[in-house]
């Protein structure tokens, strides 16, 4: 079922299918998912794509301006919230950029929901990661010590493929944001 909206800056009568906007966006977080699976990583160019097209439909759906002042807050927040956990080497930059790239689609608002809900997805993940990877034994005791001491989880160096594919707990955040946020159902500012 598709919602439809009217495109802002354009004459009256053409229209932009909502739902064909979020199968966009699922289609690309699909990308990244798969990518992160196959080999740890997701690409700059795959973010770039993914920033670029949710640049160009917030300028749609809310003018230049404020098209502007979504894209860069949306970033500015996912930066300020998700740069700290590359520096301290928690995940990869190519996660902390899939969010920021998502973050243009998103707003504020949307990235802080996505975040939070990244967070539940991602600790979930990462207990049936370790889980599958480990054996419950040692999985317990790696929690254990991630409670008692979390410093010392750095120090073991790991293989790239024991690394959480973190961009589908991302994807999982960015779908429940987007949905919190009304993207299926996307209103005109400026009419």
């Amino acid at each position: 079922m598709f919602y439809w909206m009217n495109v802002a800056g354009y004459p009256a009568g053409i229209t932009l299918p909502g739902g064909l906007v979020s199968a966009g966006l699922a289609v690309m977080l699909a990308f990244a998912v798969a990518s992160d699976l196959r080999a740890r990583r997701v690409s700059n160019r795959l973010n770039l794509a993914i920033l670029i097209v949710g640049a160009a439909i917030a300028s749609l759906i809310h003018g230049m301006g404020g098209g502007a002042r979504s894209v860069l807050s949306g970033l500015a927040v996912a930066l300020v919230i998700w740069f700290p956990m590359f520096a301290l080497r928690l995940m990869g930059a190519g996660d902390v950029k899939l969010m920021a790239a998502c973050g243009a689609w998103l707003g504020w608002q949307g990235v802080v929901i996505a975040s939070l809900a990244t967070g539940v997805f991602g600790g979930v993940l990462g207990i049936v990661w370790l889980l599958r990877s480990h054996g419950a034994m040692s999985a317990l005791h790696t929690m254990a010590t991630a409670v008692r001491s979390p410093w010392v989880m750095k120090l073991r160096p790991y293989e790239a493929r024991e690394r959480v594919p973190y961009a589908l707990a991302i994807a999982g955040g960015v779908c429940v944001a987007w949905l919190a946020t009304g993207g299926l159902s996307l209103q005109v500012v400026h009419p």
